[in-house]
């Protein structure tokens, strides 16, 4: 565009003598005046969105929040160099500044630091409890119980957090996995597969590094030719509040030599578009996840399943809960099969309370080491998992491991073929106190609800009562169609479904149990879940939306309003994220705006403490040289002429106005608007002057008061706080282009545009900040016009009361209509913002920018085409 306007510039302006120095130093100024406010909307338009987003807490992970981060650094360095262009020597000493403050932002993000590496791998005999930062929760907590209460576990041993650290720095796959992060960043969930793959692409290129290999290898002979189990240890993971159940796969039936693939697997696992999503919605930092892992003998187990020493909703009944199956117990944990339940009572340690299930599969261990899935049948798919004296047994072996811990814990156990309880994991569990109501009594019906259940009986897995859409998943596009809001249904609790929870209102599932891993999710998040739903899947496909009661386990049909509000539960509990305190931290070098006042002494580069503070010094500073008096271009600022316009000024940086062309150059002149060339000024005034004002809307005394406060509560609108512009309102011009910044009353804005023969380079850009009313209703205000301009392509975005609009890649008579309706909007939006409250006032102001703007287009081509604008 440089190019462009130099060309036009000396094609109008010719070449006098004595002038091309000046010449070229006006353009060159003007450009990059113009680069700096394109730099500085940017860099505003960034620290808002980062705002946002703290504000809301909306999931977000650190590798965006620190591209952000580095993007506002980005556009605010360019804003310092572009000054240090327009004013050589002055301004220099603002780098300094700037990188003082991208090393405080590199801080920010800095985790915790870590030491020297230990060991790759530690034998489970020599593991306990303080092992945890090396061998994750997991396999430590099986040494602790090994050690200090001979609780018998699988032999084996961890690959330790060491091992990965290892294995991630040799290779360089933390930089890889970083950048794959960055480029395939992405939110949906067929993104996030994308970016899986690609992640375990390149984990499994990379090679193992030797020291690592031989560990394991010696680990694997020393316990001779076994099959191992091969399971996540993550750090964190297993945490009362981050629990990540079934978010990392294990590998069952290893043999020695594969070891070190099922590792690769493991590791991969922790990049799945089922555990970034719940890395994310739970605010953990994906840069900080360390993955050890278990490497445990194969136990070849008659039954197995999951004790909860205490119900997980209902904390406060005096139960253990057991769930067990025949064959290995991955059947209970990823829901693929109806489980037996017992409950014992905690104090006697007696069964009370036995439902056997019909178990249609069970999964063995082949004498080839390989996990296989058996059909039950002759009656054995009716037959008890376990003896009363089994169930007994594992109650009080939880008890005491409840004990030692002090805490509710989640336990998977396997029984042997020699009748040997082995414990395979055990973790703190998250427990909802509110009880379930039995499923053997009645559960008061409202009027509202009676006659409407079409599906009673079902296992309550999470409390609660929500209504949606009902929307069957049976398959990856299905998962990927899930829409937000709707009830999910699935015939089998697989883990990969918890990807969707945080978008569903509720769950529901035909097969798995109330403690299996997408139950303890569904808790996790506070939605409504029934898991153990037989028949669900053909009763409610098609019936449209359904109410699901996750207390009583029914189904009601349509929205029971009554009974949603009555179950109402509190929100999951807000934890303090990772990465919302990283992005609370680096925001404080950010965002905040000390330099209010350009007269005060701080008012210099030394006193940029922030981001913020760096873009509004660049942004007066570089006013000040293109527009103060001793600075200003010979040929550049002009008064616009007219009863209307003399407030306005003009900066012609090239082909904009016809002055020079007539040889009449005088700074100190006025010129009328018919001596413009520049088309997009011309529509933007035609729009702004098109349409008289109506005036301010009727003050009330609401309308009063919310102008009073916000008033005395906002510095920026004092009495004698100056404008950006220094109280001037200037149109900085080319043939194709225009820039106005202005300030109306209260209210800030920036409209600019660029219309010339070539599509893919045009644009008009709207941005929108302030008002004198509360910040509600600047919100409203805003909303309204964002409505007005989405109907014409733009694209809109509202953080708080700014409005930021833009439209883009049209052709030049598109961009020249925009212009008008944003100069519109320009003039009629002044202080409506106090009318906001009153509904009323909105439809008044909808239909009525609605009506004018339509008048106010038919007459555009014609008013342009006298003007010479338009064809």
């Amino acid at each position: 565009m440089k190019t462009a306007l130099k060309t036009l510039f000396h094609f109008i302006h010719g070449n006098p003598e004595g002038k091309r120095e000046a010449t070229e130093n006006f353009i060159n100024k003007s450009e990059d005046f113009r680069l700096l406010l394109s730099a500085n909307g940017k860099a505003l338009e960034l620290m808002a969105e980062m705002t946002d987003a703290a504000r809301s807490g909306q999931s977000s992970g650190i590798t965006r929040i620190r591209a952000y981060s580095v993007m506002v650094a980005s556009s605010v360095r360019q804003m310092i160099e572009r000054l240090c262009r327009m004013a050589p020597g002055k301004y220099e000493t603002l780098r300094d500044g700037f990188n003082e403050i991208v090393r405080d932002m590199d801080q920010a993000f800095a985790g915790p630091s870590r030491g020297p590496l230990g060991p790759s791998v530690i034998r489970m005999r020599d593991l306990r409890a303080i092992d945890l930062p090396e061998a994750g929760s997991k396999v430590a907590m099986l040494g602790e119980i090994r050690a200090e209460l001979g609780v018998v576990v699988p032999r084996g041993f961890a690959i330790t957090a060491s091992a990965f650290h290892l294995f991630m720095e040799a290779t360089g796959l933390d930089d890889e996995i970083n950048r794959l992060i960055q480029i395939h960043d992405g939110t949906t969930l067929e993104e996030l597969n994308d970016l899986a793959l690609s992640i375990r692409q390149a984990i499994n290129l990379a090679p193992m590094p030797r020291e690592l290999e031989e560990a394991v290898q010696e680990q694997c002979a020393r316990l001779g030719d076994i099959r191992f189990a091969v399971r996540s240890s993550a750090l964190g993971e297993d945490a009362e509040q981050t629990g990540f159940a079934g978010q990392f796969i294990s590998k069952l039936g290893v043999k020695p030599a594969q070891v070190t693939d099922a590792y690769r697997a493991v590791i991969s696992s922790m990049y799945s578009a089922t555990a970034i999503t719940y890395v994310r919605n739970r605010g953990l930092r994906e840069d900080e996840m360390v993955m050890a892992a278990g490497c445990m003998e194969m136990i070849d187990a008659v039954a197995g399943g999951v004790v909860y020493t205490r119900p997980p909703v209902g904390g406060g009944s005096d139960a253990v809960i057991i769930n067990a199956v025949p064959g290995l117990p991955c059947a209970v944990v990823d829901g693929s099969s109806m489980a037996d339940s017992y409950s014992v009572d905690r104090a006697t340690g007696k069964v009370t309370r036995r439902d056997i299930a019909e178990k249609e599969i069970r999964f063995v261990l082949t004498s080839g080491g390989k996990v296989r899935k058996e059909k039950l049948f002759g009656g054995k798919e009716l037959a008890p998992s376990i003896s009363d004296r089994d169930v007994e047994r594992l109650a009080a072996l939880a008890l005491r491991i409840e004990e030692h811990f002090g805490h509710p814990q989640d336990i998977e156990w396997a029984k042997d073929r020699e009748g040997l309880i082995v414990i395979l994991q055990c973790r703190p569990l998250t427990v909802c106190e509110e009880a379930p109501v039995p499923r053997n009594e009645s559960w008061p019906q409202d009027e509202e609800s009676r006659g409407l259940a079409i599906l009673s009986g079902c296992i309550p897995a999470s409390p609660g009562a929500a209504a949606g859409y009902v929307v069957k998943v049976e398959t990856e596009e299905d998962m990927f169609r899930f829409p937000d809001g709707a009830v999910l249904l699935a015939r089998n609790a697989r883990p990969q479904l918890s990807a969707l929870l945080p978008r569903a209102a509720a769950l529901v599932v035909e097969f798995g149990s109330s403690v299996g891993h997408l139950a303890n999710v569904a808790r996790e998040y506070a939605i409504p879940a029934l898991i153990g739903a037989p028949g669900a899947v053909e009763r409610l496909s098609g019936v449209g939306v359904i109410t699901v009661n996750g207390t009583n386990g029914t189904i009601y049909l349509g929205r029971r309003k009554k009974m949603i509000q009555r179950e109402a539960r509190p929100a999951a509990r807000v934890r303090t994220t990772d990465v919302g305190l990283a992005l609370e931290r680096v925001l404080k070098f950010i965002t905040p705006l000390n330099l209010t006042d350009p007269e005060s002494p701080d008012f210099r580069p030394e006193g940029c403490r922030s981001m913020h503070d760096i873009t509004r010094f660049c942004h007066e500073k570089a006013v000040a040289e293109m527009f103060a008096q001793d600075n200003r271009p010979v040929s550049g600022a002009f008064r616009l002429a007219g009863e209307r316009a003399m407030q306005y000024w003009l900066v012609d940086i090239g082909g904009g106005t016809t002055v020079e062309e007539n040889g009449s150059a005088n700074s100190s002149q006025s010129i009328g608007i018919e001596s413009v060339r520049s088309n997009p000024m011309r529509a933007l005034w035609y729009g702004m002057m098109a349409v008289p004002w109506e005036g301010p809307p009727v003050p009330r005394l609401d309308s009063f008061m919310s102008v009073m406060t916000s008033a005395a509560q906002n510095p920026a609108l004092e009495a004698g706080a100056r404008n950006d512009m220094g109280e001037r309102n200037y149109f900085i011009v080319g043939s194709r282009y225009c820039n106005l910044q202005s300030r109306f009353g209260f209210h800030f804005c920036t409209i600019e545009g660029f219309a010339g023969d070539d599509p893919n380079v045009n644009y008009a850009l709207f941005q929108f900040k302030g008002g004198g009313a509360s910040l509600d209703r600047r919100h409203l205000r805003s909303r309204l016009v964002a409505e007005t301009l989405e109907k014409r392509g733009f694209i809109a975005e509202i953080r708080e009361d700014a409005l930021f609009a833009r439209l883009e890649g049209v052709s030049r008579q598109a961009v020249e209509q925009a212009m008008a309706v944003l100069g519109y909007l320009l003039m009629h939006t002044r202080q409506i913002d106090m009318s906001m409250a009153d509904p009323g006032m909105v439809v008044h102001y909808r239909d009525l920018f609605e009506a004018d703007i339509e008048e106010l287009l038919e007459g555009l081509p014609d008013e342009l085409r006298e003007a010479g604008c338009a064809p």
